[in-house]
């Protein structure tokens, strides 16, 4: 059994069929055999790889056939000579030629001479597709470049047209873009609504915002070697929950970032979100500078760890006894109880006397128990103006802790960036990265959301990194290069 698969190619003006290049391949298979069904993976490589160069081969010719001529007079141009093209493509990379010609002698002055025109470089800037850029960019924010590279060259006739470094850059690159798309989204956000009364949003129930921290390539910082990476997740009443991340030091307004993700998800003006994150002062500035956020509301889980190590250090301390170890955890489960129904300062009061009452006994200051009650009231006295009617919150069915935003930060940083991963990160590399795993998680990129970032970098003048196996090219839509 054998099986041919030939090139034929329709003509769309006059629906002619022209041949090919011939044969593209030749199948064979024993007959009255099924050990081997279908298309082996190397075989659909090689299929899939000669159809592209087919087809893109074709396309390159009609579409330079009606270049040939002067766009003004329509004099045919000049041959001066003729180059090679490279173009990486999901499916391998593609050589076609690509000519020069004179320019016509109508354009030729006394102060502009006749130049050689380049009809396919000065179209084909970035000679790589979207499709395979989208590729690169999606595997390699889920797996480490080296493992993602390998995948794609696995599945796809890729054995050469890429390799890790490439995926690397193109992170960088694709996750500047979504950086710069969303800080041109800053400069558009409209004013804050001064004259009309605010409102709670009635689509988004909260904001719950958490950081994390990744080793860093400079071991001379002063923050200890660390990157600080936020994560944010909003949920919403009547859609799934969206991600937005950042590195501190990358962004220019932690504030504007948090009023940009609001917006773009449905925020009015008019309206105001809750925030719920821990005790960090970032956190803190953000909610004050921001002209969408109501206000902060810190989150139960840390608050309740506290009061279950303060009740757990009851059970350890000796200098209590057995009868009066009841009525101390149970001052300590009441402190707790007025904080879940939002009189924060009932609770600091009642753990204040508690403290004043055992502060007699001798040695006290060096228990654990003096210790994780300091803790509380020290907590709860900070936190004052944080603290909600955390009852009245879940009755609701609104979030009271952070709960969203620590799984938000497994979901978009540890999972990729810090778990079973001994790697070290740079503040931009992780903010690139981050933006472009939000993009994923939140569906919001695809091969034309790629072309369209590139799109709009061009018409802001911006210049986009250009990934290369051999060489990092700084590349503009106007064609000028530097190489670095």
């Amino acid at each position: 059994m054998r099986l041919i698969i030939e090139a034929r190619l329709a003509d769309g003006d006059s629906d002619t069929v022209n041949d090919g290049d011939g044969v593209l391949a030749v199948i064979e298979r024993r007959d009255c055999s099924l050990d081997q069904l279908g298309l082996t993976l190397a075989e659909g490589r090689s299929l899939l790889a000669k159809v592209q160069a087919e087809l893109i081969s074709k396309q390159v010719q009609w579409w330079l056939s009606g270049q040939a001529h002067c766009g003004l007079c329509g004099d045919p141009l000049r041959h001066k000579d003729s180059r090679s093209t490279v173009l990486r493509t999901v499916y391998g990379k593609v050589i076609v030629k690509s000519p020069r010609l004179w320019s016509c002698a109508c354009e030729q002055t006394a102060q502009t001479p006749r130049r050689v025109v380049h009809p396919l470089s000065k179209t084909l800037t970035r000679r790589v597709t979207p499709e395979l850029e989208y590729l690169q960019a999606k595997w390699a924010a889920h797996l480490p470049y080296r493992q993602a590279t390998t995948m794609l060259k696995e599945v796809l006739p890729l054995n050469k047209g890429i390799s890790f470094s490439g995926a690397r850059n193109r992170i960088h690159t694709l996750g500047k873009l979504l950086d710069a798309d969303i800080e041109r989204d800053i400069a558009k956000l409209p004013q804050p609504a001064t004259d009309v009364q605010v409102r709670e949003s009635s689509h988004v129930a909260a904001v719950s915002v958490d950081s994390a921290w990744l080793r860093s390539c400079d071991q001379l910082r002063s923050t200890g070697g660390h990157v600080n990476i936020v994560t944010g997740r909003a949920t919403f009443t009547d859609g799934p929950p969206k991600l937005y991340a950042y590195v501190h030091k990358e962004v220019k307004s932690a504030a504007a970032r948090l009023d940009q993700f609001l917006s773009q998800n449905g925020v009015a003006s008019d309206e105001r979100v809750t925030v719920i994150s821990d005790d960090a002062g970032e956190f803190a500035k953000t909610v004050e500078g921001s002209q969408l956020a109501r206000g902060r509301i810190l989150d139960w889980f840390h608050i309740a760890m506290k009061f279950q190590a303060a009740q757990r250090s009851v059970f350890g301390s000796k200098m209590i006894d057995s009868m009066e170890r009841e009525s101390v955890e149970t001052e300590i489960i009441h402190a707790n109880w007025l904080v879940w129904h939002g009189k924060g300062n009932k609770a600091l009061e009642r753990i204040r006397a508690l403290d004043s009452r055992l502060l007699a006994r001798e040695g006290y200051e060096f228990n654990t128990l003096w210790w994780n009650l300091n803790t509380v009231s020290s907590y709860l006295k900070n936190n004052g103006r944080t603290l909600g009617n955390y009852g009245a919150r879940h009755r609701k069915g609104l979030p009271i802790s952070s709960g969203i935003a620590e799984s938000a930060v497994n979901q978009v940083v540890s999972h990729r960036m810090a778990k079973k991963q001994q790697m070290r990160w740079t503040d931009e590399g992780a903010h690139c990265m981050a933006q472009v795993r939000v993009a994923i998680f939140n569906q919001e990129f695809s091969p034309h959301r790629v072309s369209e970032l590139e799109i709009a970098a061009s018409l802001h003048g911006k210049c986009i990194w250009a990934a290369s196996p051999n060489r990092h090219r700084l590349t503009n839509r106007a064609g000028c290069a530097t190489l670095h």
